[in-house]
């Protein structure tokens, strides 16, 4: 036991220092080793988290599910009439929205990107040529 008791002497990393000689303590060296297995301990649990990701799923209900979401685009065909253009939208849950018409205004265009003629798309209105 003695033999144990002077190894944890010599690894005391502060040893009380006089000038003229060093004193270990088995206290000094105790407080060593359980200063390092903490080190050690902490270094490899941040090393753990740093290098482990965690995935966490999040499901939260759409309170605004009825709303529309207004979209703004230009979108420029210059050869392209304007009666063959129409819109398709999907949702994120799959349900479809082909031929959109309302409230998209088409401009017919010259060579020069010049608007011709404006009207506004859709129900009652007249076709755009």
């Amino acid at each position: 036991m003695d033999k144990v008791f002077n190894r944890l002497r010599n690894l005391d990393a502060y040893p009380k220092v006089n000038e003229d000689f060093y004193s270990r303590t088995l206290a000094g060296g105790v407080v060593t080793v359980v200063s390092a297995a903490v080190m050690l301990f902490l270094f490899f649990s941040e090393l753990n988290l740093y290098l482990y990701t965690v995935t966490e799923s999040t499901l939260l209900v759409d309170t605004s599910r009825g709303d529309t979401l207004h979209i703004n685009f230009d979108v420029t065909f210059p050869a392209v009439r304007c009666s063959i253009l129409s819109l398709d939208a999907m949702d994120i849950s799959g349900e479809q929205h082909l031929d959109i018409r309302h409230n998209i205004v088409k401009k017919r265009i010259d060579g020069n990107g010049s608007v011709i003629e404006e009207r506004k798309d859709g129900i009652g209105a007249p076709k755009v040529s």
